[in-house]
């Protein structure tokens, strides 16, 4: 049994905070409250690993492991000295302590098979969106075109407003790639038809964090309302996809994203059911966004997509197998440091 300790302020965003993975897992690891048990202190963010790194320094014994187990490419990218290296090292008073960097690009833990990782974080994005899409998957392709010309919104985008420099840092290299300035630039170039723009910075709506269920909110809020909803993610990784392009699938609207050839999406989500903006610059993509409308191919395109949606979310033993193939993969990287 490997014996961790989640510490740090973002301890709550990591793989084992979540219940749905701790459970997956329970055979192999086992989260401990106490500090001084743990074969391995677990970190989830930069931003810990600077803040605490001299406490860590004084408490870890001399057999435990100190492990950077990030789920998050776009902190990873912004904040991390090094994103792309698994074995680094800390300075602190007391000299240099090693520590080891689970990610996207040094691990296969988010490598899915089928479903994202995200997605495994609680059972209600399983259990939602198999109810959303079998409704969906029974619309045609004429109710589809209908419903997007009736829709109250041309275009929607949902995402924090950011647009300083710090959130174009790229690793071509390692397919590490952040959008977070680019998807607003891409909001704010987009000024023809009805545009909804929501999230923090762009209206003093409560933080998604702060509500009581925000994913069944946004459901709430959009469904039916938006004909094209930006699906874009903060930071480009192949195998990062979160909820985003699911939910504008879910809600009936035409997705918005940036994905490359060899970017996983393309095994999900079939081409011409989501816009592409992959290689353009922001004013391209709005300019290309601005004047899309959706055509038979495309329709037919997105009809496919809910029926995918809804056998993939519909299929309880491919959420297992998820399940198991995540807990492996956990399994595996944390064993091999102790």
């Amino acid at each position: 049994m490997i014996k961790v300790h989640a510490f740090g302020e973002y301890a709550h965003r990591q793989p084992l905070a979540y219940a749905p993975i701790r459970e997956a897992v329970a055979a192999t690891v086992q989260v401990c409250e106490a500090f001084d048990e743990a074969d391995i202190i677990l970190l989830a963010h930069s931003k810990d690993l600077s803040r605490y790194a001299e406490t860590l320094g004084t408490r870890m014994g001399a057999g435990q492991r100190l492990v950077l187990l990030s789920e998050e490419p776009f902190w990873d990218s912004v904040w991390a000295d090094d994103p792309l290296t698994r074995e680094q090292s800390v300075e602190t008073a007391l000299g240099s302590s090693p520590f080891v960097f689970l990610n996207h690009v040094t691990s296969d833990i988010y490598a899915f098979d089928r479903i994202p990782y995200f997605l495994l974080t609680d059972y209600a994005y399983a259990t939602c969106f198999a109810c959303w899409f079998k409704d969906n998957a029974r619309l045609s392709t004429g109710d589809w075109a209908r419903r997007f010309a009736a829709a109250e919104w041309d275009l929607a985008f949902v995402a924090e407003y950011r647009d300083e420099p710090r959130f174009d840092v790229a690793y071509p290299e390692a397919g590490l790639i952040g959008l977070g300035r680019w998807r607003t630039r891409l909001a704010l170039g987009c000024n023809d038809g009805r545009v909804l723009r929501m999230g923090a910075g762009w209206n003093t709506l409560p933080r998604r964090q702060t509500l009581p269920d925000w994913h069944l909110e946004k459901y709430l809020d959009l469904n039916g309302r938006c004909a094209v909803l930006s699906a874009v993610e903060n930071t480009y990784h192949r195998c990062y996809i979160t909820e985003k392009v699911f939910d504008s699938l879910a809600i009936g609207a035409m997705p918005l994203y940036v994905a490359g050839r060899d970017h996983r999406i393309r095994e999900l989500v079939p081409e011409g059911a989501f816009v592409d903006l992959h290689g353009m610059t922001p004013e391209d993509a709005a300019a290309r966004v601005s004047g899309y409308r959706a055509d038979t191919a495309d329709l037919s395109a997105y009809c496919e997509a809910q029926a995918r949606m809804s056998d993939l979310f519909n299929a309880p033993s491919l959420l297992r197998a998820e399940y198991d193939r995540l807990a492996q993969a956990l399994t595996r990287n944390l064993a091999a440091l102790i």
